[in-house]
């Protein structure tokens, strides 16, 4: 890792077909040496022993619908360096610990078991690779999202210092301390770019105690923009990471951040699109994207799109998995991710590492850029079975997902590519969806009638109902003017006074 000090002070393949619809532009692409590559891993959630053994954690077997033990973060690590043995950069976006209660110690020692060994890998000494691993989640507090908050500019954070002294040899003397007090650093990846590590346990509506009523937890918004708009006159970039992702899940449209702090997150962020070339996170253990779903205004106020990671724990039935991001060396915008998993076989404890998908090529990318996004949203609005792979590589392609085939997934599964604040927004979204996707099917079953017409003949149909309905209603008309002449019927008035001669006292 880059040691850091005076600059945090400066600063306040494929499985599925490829899909067409999109070209690539073969010009447009910049050459292989002027790529870099970012290895992103997340939401391991180790699973050792109780006892703290490493001899019983390393017997522990791996299954869907539990966090992962050693083995199996060994072995994605061992193929990750099959693929890519040197990155420019190694990203951890939190979530070191097994989900559970667990005591000060054992939280302790599995977020260090895990750092240890990412770095026996993917050593974080010298200046050829940032690594970047002290990103704190909510699984890593105890309870489970807890974290005390404090005042950043007096002593350690109690509950920070707790976990942080694995990093005490990474970070620089400085960068060791300010982690302590606040939980999030600045870190140079070059003379150009930063990499903006997060502490968002904090903005969770799960996190404990309740501070809501705290306007800027560990003053890290007035950070972020002060160090935001430093960068902007200075001409330089950064890249904004972290667990928790401001915002609505597509479990459920859930706000994983409260709403008042992803807005004032966004405030933020939208004032410097030309500084901002990405923003990562993980924690839903879901492969997925949010396109902002505002379009940029006179001022220059504008979204960039957000990146979520999958997750190497295969709790919640997902396939592990780890990603590969491919970024411009001169301009820092991030143009491609592969996607790398494995299916669990749980009888013989086998594993099959392989790449599961390419942006570029299964979604039709040119870039990860928010008009190239937003044009894949279109399509995927307009194409179910590109919608329903999606989905599947949500879940990094695990045969234990639940298909996506109905109306409900579709929507849920549409809606939760955009950038939504609230709840609301995403229901509107759901509910707008399932009424397109109903008059979609009712038109594609006329559609497919055998007894469809020409639109020239429709025309003439339509044409001679209206002429049938007119003919229809002046013979009614005529009709009633005959029985009302002979008396057959009457009017309203000739009934009343028939009624006062038969009954005067009425």
């Amino acid at each position: 890792m880059v040691r850091t000090g005076a600059l945090a002070a400066a600063f306040c393949c494929a499985v599925a077909p490829f899909v067409t619809g999109a070209t690539i532009s073969a010009t447009s692409a910049p050459s292989p040496s002027a790529v870099k590559k970012i290895l992103h891993f997340s939401d391991v959630h180790l699973n050792i022993s109780a006892s703290l053994d490493a001899a019983d954690s390393a017997a522990f077997r791996f299954h869907y619908g539990r966090d992962a033990p050693v083995r199996l973060l060994e072995s994605a690590l061992t193929y990750a360096q099959q693929v890519l043995p040197h990155p420019d950069f190694f990203l951890y976006t939190g979530d070191h610990v097994a989900h559970g209660l667990f005591s000060d110690e054992y939280i302790a020692k599995a977020l260090e078991t895990n750092v240890k060994m990412i770095e026996k890998f993917y050593a974080p000494h010298g200046s050829e690779m940032l690594e970047t691993t002290a990103i704190i989640g909510n699984a890593d507090g105890n309870p489970d999202y807890y974290m005390e908050v404090t005042n950043p500019q007096k002593n350690a954070n109690p509950s920070i210092q707790k976990v942080s002294k694995i990093w005490s040899e990474s970070l620089s003397q400085s960068d060791f301390e300010a982690f302590n007090r606040k939980g999030y650093l600045a870190y140079e990846l070059d003379e150009k770019l930063l990499v903006l590590t997060l502490n968002t346990v904090p903005y969770s509506p799960s996190h404990l105690p309740n501070t809501l009523g705290v306007e800027d937890p560990f003053d890290q918004f007035a950070w972020l923009n002060a160090t935001l708009t430093n960068l902007q006159q200075q001409g330089k970039f950064a890249y904004i990471t972290g667990h928790i992702a401001p915002i609505v899940d597509s479990y459920g449209g859930n706000p994983q951040w409260h709403v008042p702090y992803i807005n004032r997150y966004k405030s933020i962020v939208g004032k410097f699109p030309d500084v901002i070339k990405a923003q990562f996170f993980g924690h839903v253990h879901s492969v997925e994207f949010r396109v902002p779903s505002t379009s940029s205004d006179a001022t220059g106020f504008e979204l960039v799109p957000l990146f979520v990671s999958g997750s190497i724990s295969p709790l919640f039935e997902n396939n592990p998995s780890f990603m590969v991001w491919d970024y411009n060396a001169s301009t820092y915008e991030v143009l491609d991710f592969t996607v790398y998993g494995t299916n669990i076989s749980e009888v013989d404890q086998t594993l099959d590492w392989k790449p599961l998908f390419k942006a570029s090529e299964n979604y039709g990318l040119k870039s990860l850029s928010r008009t190239d996004l937003t044009d894949f949203y279109q399509r995927v609005e307009a194409d179910s079975s590109l919608l329903e792979a999606y989905y599947w590589n949500m879940k990094a392609q695990s045969h234990r997902a639940p298909p996506c085939t109905t109306d409900v997934c579709h929507a849920n599964t549409l809606c939760s590519m955009k950038w939504w604040s609230t709840k609301g927004e995403y229901l509107a979204c759901v509910d707008g969806a399932k009424s397109v996707s109903k008059i979609v099917q009712a038109s594609n079953k006329v559609n497919t009638s055998p007894y469809n017409l020409a639109p020239s003949d429709v025309y003439v149909a339509i044409l001679m109902t209206v002429l049938a309905t007119v003919v229809g209603i002046a013979l009614v008309l005529a009709v009633l003017r005959g029985l009302r002449r002979s008396g057959v019927v009457k009017s309203p008035e000739e009934r009343d006074r028939e009624r006062e001669g038969l009954f005067p006292m009425l």
